[in-house]
């Protein structure tokens, strides 16, 4: 794993400012020393960082920018989502791709998915929010017009929003797939005791098993959540495994910091003592 992103992840875990010299404590265990300085500008360069340069340079601040935050977070911030109201009207995608053009085919798909529509049926897609975004993003795709159709629409056959909720994800895989993240948020390090490698080695795994929980749920309104959804309690649970992730990395900062201030002393006396 790279310094950049261990850095990032690390950011995102403390959820606010970073002071610098933390930032470098944290790249000194993933990058060689000599790289400190480069991976902090390419990371400012590149927009994932800010750093506030206005304090002397072991007192600057380090935030991460909000659309760093958005990907690591998978693309969409789930509070944020789960809280958007929703007028009651589905909006549907309907496609007619010819299967030669795979490709376009499995670009198109790409960005269903992004956007986080469910399949319903074919080449039929619905979600429950506005699709101007959507249609923006599609800009690059060459698509006729014929090809692509968008429709707003209300069941009217006696279907339930639970029954189309049901048939266009995969919500059983996706309540799996939250059981065993909430497993991975259990297993971290003890807060007083965790070594700072052992800490980043369960923010790896954590990210990983929420980013694969990033790319197949739709983080729906809650009106139409399904029965059993714990996308809110893991959430809850996820901002407190981070908050004790920060807790744990300060610790393993200022233990080693003793340390260091220890082995002076000790280097100090016995060079007093042999010119005594």
């Amino acid at each position: 794993m790279g310094g950049s992103l261990h850095l990032t992840l690390g950011l995102l875990a403390v959820g606010g400012d970073m002071a610098e010299a933390t930032a470098r404590w944290i790249l000194a265990r993933s990058t060689r020393s000599g790289d400190l300085k480069r991976t902090l500008k390419g990371l400012e360069s590149a927009g994932s960082i800010t750093i506030r340069s206005d304090r002397p340079i072991d007192q600057r601040l380090l935030r991460l920018t909000g659309g760093a935050r958005r990907r690591l977070l998978g693309g969409a911030h789930p509070e944020a989502e789960w809280r958007r109201g929703w007028d009651g009207i589905w909006r549907m995608v309907v496609f007619d791709v010819p299967e030669s053009s795979t490709a376009l085919r499995t670009r198109l798909r790409r960005r269903l998915h992004e956007f986080r529509f469910g399949w319903l049926q074919n080449s039929v897609w619905i979600s429950p929010h506005p699709v101007d975004a959507f249609r923006q993003a599609l800009g690059e795709l060459a698509l006729v017009p014929e090809s692509l159709a968008y429709f707003e629409v209300r069941p009217i056959g006696g279907e339930s929003h639970t029954a189309l909720v049901e048939g266009a994800w995969d919500f059983p895989g996706i309540i799996r797939k939250y059981a065993a993240y909430r497993r991975i948020l259990q297993l971290h390090p003890d807060q007083t005791t965790g070594t700072a490698a052992a800490w980043f080695r369960w923010l790896e795994a954590e990210h990983r098993a929420w980013m694969s929980i990033a790319r197949c749920d739709p983080y729906l309104p809650l009106e139409l959540q399904p029965p059993g959804y714990p996308g809110q309690l893991a959430w809850t649970e996820r901002r407190e495994a981070l908050h004790a992730f920060a807790r744990g990395i300060e610790n393993c900062s200022r233990t080693q910091s003793r340390s260091i201030r220890a082995v002076r002393r000790r280097r100090y006396s016995g060079l007093a003592r042999v010119g005594s």
